[in-house]
């Protein structure tokens, strides 16, 4: 055998070897969960979602926000801010869509939503099977309990519900945390408040003893004003989760922020995001 014909051999033979190579290659990728079939990728186009939504403002989404609930809607300088806030903007983002917010008093929040007046509502919102009847939730994206807000020095007197037998709880109309006092605090009154900085305005002013509402809010007001602490979280049960609230029906708009979110949640976004206003995840998923 020649030299040249030992050679010539050789590169055929390594011509085949790459053939084999790369239909090896091709069969390997026909195989995947998704060729062949018309079963969208991991990340699905939320732009061209957006693009289809009928919302109330044309290339916009339009939302309901009880503004300020602290550290999850509120003004600054000017700005407004917060998780909910961010939120909102990175799915809108993923759709193409810009935000508007629509500052919305909370105990008329779900009659804005149902009058068209918005898109969805981003205000800190529980699941509740009660609310479900009635509306829509898109996944959740913030699990918490109710806690109480006591003024700084008398922690060690309000440690629980008991201790307020005759004294006076405040709370924020039509929250969780209202339907939670009044199941929970027998024998004491409790008084209502349209929005957080009227009730946190009440608790300074020694009009009430004590705010029973959501931990993070409680414990957001406690850390900015040094004037209040939370005295007790109520964390016996499981724990509530925040949705963004979209009304009956809507299952394209619905669909197309449930992607968007969870696009958000499996990159650094959201961790990002609560890490900004909480300085961790505060144990979230």
């Amino acid at each position: 055998m020649t030299t040249a014909f030992r050679a010539r051999r050789g590169l055929r033979l390594a011509v085949v070897v790459v053939a084999l190579s790369l239909t090896a290659a091709a069969c390997g990728k026909d195989k995947s969960p998704n060729a062949g079939s018309n079963k969208p990728a991991d990340n699905t186009n939320t732009v061209e979602q957006g693009r289809d939504l009928k919302t109330v403002q044309a290339g916009k989404l339009t939302v309901c926000s009880d503004i300020p609930y602290a550290p999850f809607e509120y003004q600054e300088n000017g700005d407004l801010k917060g998780i909910d806030v961010d939120l909102v903007r990175a799915i809108t983002g993923r759709l193409g869509l810009s935000a508007d917010f629509r500052d919305t008093d909370f105990d008329g929040i779900f009659a804005a939503l149902k009058a068209g007046q918005c898109d969805i509502i981003a205000s800190s919102v529980s699941i509740t099977d009660e609310r479900k009847k009635q509306n829509d939730f898109s996944a959740g994206y913030f699990k918490i309990h109710q806690s109480l807000l006591v003024r700084k020095g008398e922690e060690a007197k309000y440690k629980d519900l008991p201790d307020l037998k005759g004294k006076t709880i405040g709370v924020q109309s039509g929250t969780t945390g209202a339907d939670y006092a009044k199941a929970h605090a027998s024998g004491a009154q409790v008084k209502e408040f349209t929005g957080a900085d009227e009730l946190f305005t009440a608790l300074k002013a020694g009009q009430v003893d004590a705010a029973l509402q959501d931990q993070p809010v409680n414990a957001y007001n406690a850390k900015v004003t040094g004037q209040s602490v939370v005295a007790n979280v109520f964390d016996e049960g499981a724990p509530e989760e925040y949705g963004f609230v979209i009304p009956k029906g809507k299952d394209a708009l619905k669909k197309a922020i449930d992607n968007a979110l969870s696009q958000v949640r499996s990159d650094d976004s959201y961790r990002t995001i609560l890490t900004n206003y909480l300085g961790s995840t505060a144990g979230q998923a």
